[in-house]
């Protein structure tokens, strides 16, 4: 089963204001470019008071990106400023390397006044911060450390990336959770409790497997007795 729910984590990438040489194309938000990474790979972050997330190395390996927009803190009813789709006419480019997601765009800020607000916000550097929404199959998510206050979650399968977005504050430092909606924390809560729960219900399993077990051995024993007294 793909996309279980979707999610929006804050990743510790920065929206660069301008590249010197030897870091790639130049950025420069004057202009209307933007570059970033929303996604960064094995970073930790803390999910509120519930958990911490690490994005896996491989978590986009085979996820669809072929339709991500870029808009302004998960704002869904704002004009997208970018779309990167496959296939057709895109406006913003999608790169995946071993640090993670990188997006480059030309924003039009000529005409759009959200485009030239944010470019201004970038260069003053009151905007530094990016992060995205994303889907993960059932599959797609490994616990650890259930039994401590602050488990950890692995997202090891992500399903479709649906935005990215600059936003005001990011999930980095750990103690910061800024961009996730009231409804997405909802959906975290939900995750952390559905992990638990199986994990009690796994241990209760085992439990009941090794008592059988004994029960089995121990009435094999009383009957082999049984039949030395015969």
């Amino acid at each position: 089963m793909l996309e279980k729910y979707i999610e929006q984590i804050t990743a510790p990438a920065t929206i660069f204001r301008r590249a010197g040489e030897g870091q790639g194309a130049t950025v420069d938000p004057l202009k209307g470019i933007i570059e970033g990474c929303p996604i960064v790979f094995e970073q930790r972050t803390a999910i509120g008071d519930y958990f911490y997330e690490v994005i896996d190395a491989h978590a986009l390996d085979g996820a669809d990106l072929s339709d991500i927009k870029f808009m302004v803190n998960h704002d869904d009813g704002m004009i997208p400023l970018a779309r990167h789709r496959r296939g057709k006419r895109s406006t913003m480019d999608i790169s995946v390397d071993n640090v993670g997601m990188h997006i480059k765009t030309t924003l039009d800020i000529e005409n759009n006044a959200t485009a030239r607000e944010l470019c201004s916000a970038v260069t003053r550097g009151d905007i530094e911060d990016m992060s995205f929404a994303f889907g993960i199959v059932v599959s797609g998510a490994e616990w650890s450390d259930l039994e401590s206050e602050m488990p950890t979650r692995r997202i090891t399968k992500i399903s479709r990336v649906f935005e990215v977005s600059a936003v005001n504050d990011g999930a980095y430092p750990q103690t910061s959770i800024y961009a996730r909606s009231a409804s997405a924390l909802d959906n975290e809560k939900r995750a952390l409790d559905n992990a638990r729960a199986a994990a009690l219900d796994n241990e209760k399993e085992e439990r009941q497997k090794a008592q059988a077990a004994l029960r089995l051995e121990i009435e094999k024993f009383l009957f082999l007795e049984e039949q030395k007294q015969l």
